[in-house]
């Protein structure tokens, strides 16, 4: 079972503890399509059967063929609507076809409004379509199943790491290079295996997703995080001689580019470059051997210095990314033009596509792989394996802990609450709960699955906690050590036939019986419906609200130890 923190604007209380049963939540990712384009006109046409079309979250929908949607700077112009909509919501199976981007043929729900006068475009797709779908744009030179599923456990684990890398734009990630390459038409039965092969599977690092960092060829030298980014520090990725790249095929790449252009290009990317400047040399390397500074010499002058990254995303956007692929070159200035000379493709940190592949033709498995280029890392389903757990046992509890001395302020607080519940209830636990307190949000959510409105997480004996500071600073241990106490005492004197409905309602109140709420009124049928298959938040927050509300008035009618007896015998309603 779960429990909630919700904050409930219906209740009089701030935090409204609820107990949720464990029901599975599809994890989903949201997308921009067609980030690069400037869309303003869209058609969409249904592949089978009908659209489901409706211009607003709680509206009813309707049952279209096909769509044409206009962007104008004041809304959304429907083909057939006589006024502006702010937002259109589609599902189905259909056919997008935009103006300038390709056409793509998808059956993941659609949301379109209005960007400064372009279409916005988002996409809810389900993480293992995405994982497909971004395996498929990201590995096209692979050639084996274990280097294929290999990258499916880096993209999976770079998207949870990353995810909302555009949160403040409304989605997760955009459609381009600067999140993951995606291609929805290139999803080959290859690729489908190998994400069905690990589905679930990340990468975890001290309770948190790997930053599984990946690139196409590392030219034999695996490059730190630090190099690519200065203020990444992470210990599995650190620089490394890669002899599975230099073993595959070779990847040396030569560029020779027209010192004039070369320099106006530059300076159009904001870069200093000296009038009379006479060549271009390099002054200093990283450790893995990549370029970090380089000068433009001119004679009488200061050198005027450049970082190799900045020289290169410069190059690339001018003159494409095909031209310097990485930063492992030596440079030469003739008359005329700059020579640059190098071997690999991409920043060089994280797993090497082209050493993976190597790997992989020798015999070598996706673990072993994912272990070479990601040291340190835990492979697994959830983040509980890559943290170092702890045990210690006070009186009726065991808690476990990755920080013992820090978490053991939980145990006299655990045992007051259950204490003072048993009496209450007259009733004692048979059995000695273990109390799991996780050390940060990330670790709590990534191992439970349960966002962060979900306090703690309870399977058999065991209870997930949020960390101890989280809660102390809600003020909501005690109330949550309760709830969860609560549920388990009611659980085990539960009767096989009582009903759901009654149960939730029962944990609920006697976990804070003295709380006024507003009354919510539903049927029985309505709420053992809800509570069996849980919709959306609301609707479930409204069922909880309802169980209560009945239970708290079945006790003022009939009493505590009355109501209670039902619990055990199974008393119809």
């Amino acid at each position: 079972m779960i429990r909630v923190i919700r904050v409930y604007s219906r209740l009089s209380l701030c935090f409204f503890l609820l107990s949720v049963s464990a029901f599975s939540q599809t994890p989903t990712v949201k997308l921009r399509l067609y980030s690069l384009h400037h869309e303003a006109h869209l058609k969409i046409t249904a592949k089978t059967g009908k659209l489901a079309f409706k211009t607003c979250g709680n509206c009813l929908a309707d049952d279209v063929a096909g769509l044409e949607i206009t962007s104008t700077i004041h809304g959304l112009r429907i083909a057939g609507r006589a006024h502006l909509e702010d937002q259109a919501f589609v599902e189905g199976n259909y056919l997008l076809e935009p103006e300038e981007g390709f056409s793509l043929s998808l059956n993941f729900p659609l949301e379109i409004t209005t960007d400064h006068g372009e279409l916005k475009i988002l996409l809810d797709v389900p993480l293992e379509d995405y994982v497909a779908t971004a395996l498929a744009g990201e590995s096209g030179s692979f050639k084996n199943e274990e280097s294929m599923k290999a990258m499916a456990v880096a993209v999976r684990s770079y998207a949870a790491l990353f995810k909302s890398r555009h949160g403040a734009a409304g989605y997760d990630f955009c459609d381009t290079t600067h999140c993951q390459t995606l291609n929805f038409k290139g999803i080959s039965a290859q690729v489908r295996a190998a994400v069905e092969a690990t589905r679930g599977e990340m990468l975890w690092y001290q309770g948190k997703p790997a930053a599984t960092f990946y690139h196409q060829n590392c030219g034999g030298t695996l490059a730190a995080a630090a190099e690519a980014w200065p203020t990444m520090a992470e210990t599995y990725l650190h620089q490394q001689a890669d002899p599975y790249c230099v073993r595959g095929p070779l990847l040396p790449w030569r560029a020779e580019l027209d010192r004039r252009q070369l320099q106006d290009a530059l300076r159009k990317q904001g870069l200093t470059v000296p009038e009379g400047w006479s060549s271009l040399e390099i002054v200093s390397r990283m450790p893995s051997g990549r370029v970090r500074k380089l000068a433009f010499q001119h004679p009488g002058g200061t050198p005027q210095l450049v970082s190799g990254s900045s020289l290169r995303f410069a190059i690339g956007r001018s003159f494409g990314w095909n031209q310097v692929r990485s930063d492992l070159y030596e440079v030469q200035t003739t008359a005329d033009a700059v020579i640059f000379t190098g071997r690999g493709a991409g920043h060089g940190v994280g797993l090497c596509q082209a050493g993976a592949e190597q790997m992989a033709k020798e015999g070598q498995g996706y673990r072993k792989i994912l272990a070479f280029y990601y040291p340190g890392a835990t492979l697994g389903l959830t983040a509980a394996r890559s943290l170092n757990w702890e045990k210690r046992a006070s009186g009726r509890f065991e808690l476990l802990s990755t920080q013992l001395d820090q978490d053991a302020e939980a145990l006299p607080a655990a045992e007051t609450v259950l204490a003072n519940l048993e009496s209450e209830l007259g009733w004692k636990l048979e059995f000695n709960p273990q109390l799991k307190m996780f050390p940060t949000l990330d670790a709590y959510r990534n191992s439970t699955g349960q966002p962060g409105w979900i306090a703690a997480f309870t399977r058999g004996r065991i209870i997930s906690l949020q960390p101890l500071a989280v809660l102390k600073e809600k003020s909501i241990l005690e109330s949550t050590l309760r709830h969860e106490f609560a549920h388990l005492l009611i659980e085990a004197r539960a009767h096989a036939g009582t009903p759901l409905w009654f149960r939730e309602g029962l944990t609920l109140y006697f976990a804070d019986p003295r709380k006024n709420i507003e009354p919510v009124q539903m049927t029985e049928a309505e709420m053992e419906k809800t509570f069996q298959n849980p919709g959306d938040r609301k609707s479930l927050e409204h069922a909880y609200a309802a169980a209560r509300t009945k239970v708290e008035r079945m006790v003022r009618e009939n009493g505590k130890e009355t109501v209670l007896q039902w619990l055990n015998s199974g008393k119809h309603f």
